[in-house]
């Protein structure tokens, strides 16, 4: 297995050198990649998603541990040294793919729901999060290496700094726990921050039920527009055809939600029965949601 000393040398051969604005810290302690084979339970056979492979250092780990690998890595440099690294390897499928636009639908329909288990490149990874959590219905489980900050973030308490969108919609959809952190010496490069691994499982049924996830989402997107701003003030952003300002008011009265709180109190049951009763107000129909969570 790799060390520090061995991937510096992988990058002086192969004339590479990590990106930091693409957030290419390796993983390179063998305790901790011991920590996180033995906290995701990774079984013989068992087929795993790896995001942002890098230099082969966790993948090589997961084929130890007889797992089958879809390893995913974009920065065309390191593809070539995971190419020839693992040319003889039968248990790792290797796909020059961005996650962000991969066809996630597609291997699920050939393995079923997909298990995570990546470093994930810090500068995306909120957007991987929310990602994983808009297909849910295809992902069984993440063990996910975050930065601690973004890591707090996805289990903060309602009226906290670090409650935000990503926070609510995995409150309703997931159970989330940050297991333990990992310190930047671990890494090469050496980062600046605290490492956490998270793990997020998507059960079968929402834990938190909600009509109508995609207007939930916009919901709580509109709530978090301006943070210590009441949600009177806030939900004049929601738009949504077919929702009108009253409708806002009058959803609000019947989930029992006081529009003079600010969206950071609200708990994720309180947002559901928020957009639910705004659902039920609105008629059937789908609201899907874009949503940039990047500080969220």
């Amino acid at each position: 297995m790799a060390d520090a000393r061995h991937v510096r040398k992988l990058f002086e051969k192969h004339g590479l050198s990590p990106k930091k604005w693409m957030g290419q810290n390796l993983l390179v302690d063998r305790a901790y990649l011991h920590k996180i084979l033995a906290a995701a339970r990774v079984q013989p056979d068992e087929c795993i998603i790896e995001v942002g492979a890098g230099l082969g250092v966790l993948t090589e780990a997961l084929l130890d541990r007889g797992a089958k690998v879809w390893a995913l890595e974009l920065d065309s440099g390191f593809f070539r040294v995971l190419q020839e690294k693992f040319s003889d390897s039968q248990g790792v499928v290797l796909v020059h793919a961005d996650a962000l636009t991969y066809d996630f639908h597609a291997l699920a329909g050939q393995v079923g729901r997909l298990k995570v288990v990546a470093n994930l490149p810090y500068n995306i990874s909120s957007r991987l999060v929310f990602m994983f959590h808009e297909n849910r219905d295809i992902f069984q489980s993440l063990y996910i290496l975050l930065q601690k900050e973004v890591a707090q973030r996805l289990v903060a308490e309602p009226g906290t700094k670090d409650y935000g969108i990503l926070t609510v919609l995995l409150g309703v959809s997931a159970e989330v726990e940050s297991l333990f952190n990992i310190p930047p010496k671990a890494f090469f490069p050496v980062p600046e921050v605290i490492s956490s691994l998270v793990r997020i499982t998507f059960p079968s049924s929402l834990p938190v039920g909600v009509s109508d996830p995609g207007l939930l989402t916009r919901l709580v997107k509109a709530a978090f527009t301006g943070r210590r701003k009441t949600l009177k003030n806030t939900l004049k952003n929601l738009t949504i055809p077919g929702i009108t300002e009253s409708m806002v008011h009058v959803a609000a009265q019947d989930a029992g939600i006081d529009l003079a709180r600010r969206g950071e109190t609200l708990s994720p049951k309180e947002f559901a029965a928020f957009a639910d009763a705004l659902s039920g107000l609105a008629g059937p129909g789908k609201h899907d949601a874009d949503c940039d969570p990047e500080g969220a």
